[in-house]
């Protein structure tokens, strides 16, 4: 009888193991077939990652704070439930927004890279050399990302790929208005003959100036960037503030179905004014 416990104990965790081994790599690859569509994301954030990686991380991030809203709320089967779903639409947003952060940041160091880039094509061209070797120039002397794009224009030549198309599939998967541009007038060039090189190099002026035009536009706009910060985190201090100094006021929000709409409206509020303040901030040219 001394041992019935530690084995009754033993022999449910050796039930849930199995059960874990089991149906883990089934669940991960439903996920995963989720996640697919996000693989052409991945190959533009440049994030070394699998589906079956960023299946578990999402799994991670839907199951963990659900388990830690059930420990502190104790909610009721139906909550609980819809609990899991909100859970799991945050994970897939969150991982969404970040790839979607990583590629944003990626293509603006990308762009800030293509004048100095159209400048070493433009120069190697004047001096003769021909367009892939110059493209080789670029790989040689520019950082990433632009070293590891163009290297992947000339892989891609090396397999039968025709130059233009191998350039029309960089501005597909770098797309920008600089970008299009630059793959369409070398195209152009290519087929009707011309100087491209002078081509190139107006390119880069045109790029120059729209990066300090886009410069001058974030700085009458930093009021209003910095204003969203302001009123969007205010609330959050101010709301963290009182739950710390005034815990019934704090178990009234968090244990009373009145409490947990009025959260649910302020998140919802706070959500909404950040969606306006970036509209009111974003300019595109």
């Amino acid at each position: 009888m001394a041992f019935a416990i530690p084995l009754l104990v033993l022999g449910i965790g050796g039930a849930v193991a199995y059960a874990f081994f089991t149906y883990w790599q089934k669940v991960v690859n439903a996920i995963a077939i989720v996640i697919e569509p996000y693989r052409t994301g991945l190959e533009k954030a440049a994030i070394p990652a699998k589906s079956e990686e960023l299946a578990l991380l999402v799994l991670a991030l839907a199951i963990i704070p659900w388990g830690v809203v059930m420990f502190l709320l104790r909610p009721a089967f139906l909550v609980g439930a819809s609990a899991l779903v909100i859970t799991s639409c945050l994970a897939f947003y969150g991982v969404r927004t970040w790839i979607n952060l990583r590629i944003a940041k990626r293509l603006t160091e990308f762009n800030n890279q293509l004048e100095m880039a159209l400048r070493l094509i433009a120069g190697a061209m004047r001096v003769g050399l021909g367009l892939r070797q110059a493209l080789v120039n670029v790989v040689t002397d520019m950082p990433d990302p632009a070293r590891v794009e163009f290297t992947r224009v000339l892989s891609q030549t090396q397999i039968g790929v025709s130059l233009y198309d191998a350039l029309d599939t960089l501005a597909e998967r770098m797309p920008s208005g600089e970008m299009n541009m630059m793959a369409r007038a070398i195209r152009l060039q290519g087929q009707t003959g011309g100087n491209l090189s002078r081509v190139l190099e107006n390119m880069a002026d045109t790029i120059k100036e729209r990066r300090r035009l886009v410069q001058k536009i974030r700085a009458l706009t930093a009021e209003a960037r910095t204003t969203k910060w302001i009123i969007t985190g205010l609330p959050v201090f101010v709301g963290g503030f009182v739950m710390l100094v005034e815990p019934d006021m704090r178990d009234g929000l968090f244990y009373s179905m009145v409490g947990r709409a009025c959260l649910a409206g302020v998140v919802g509020l706070l959500a909404l004014g950040w969606w306006i303040f970036n509209k009111i901030s974003e300019l595109d040219i």
